[in-house]
């Protein structure tokens, strides 16, 4: 892909991302004490969409 359509797609995605039309896929939240279950999830590749730790 030539970088000026990289680019652009860059700014569009990140524009969109601004103005709430673009939003992550939350797949499943951990809270921070199992961060190693997390993990382990994510090399398993076991998960879907984003993966957070919860830090309250």
């Amino acid at each position: 892909m030539p970088p000026a359509r990289l680019r652009a797609y860059t700014e569009q995605a990140l524009a969109d991302a601004a103005a709430g039309r673009l939003r992550p896929l939350i797949g499943q939240r951990f809270p921070l004490d199992r961060a190693a279950d997390a993990h382990a999830a994510i090399e398993a590749r076991a998960t879907v969409g984003k993966t957070l730790l919860d830090v309250r």
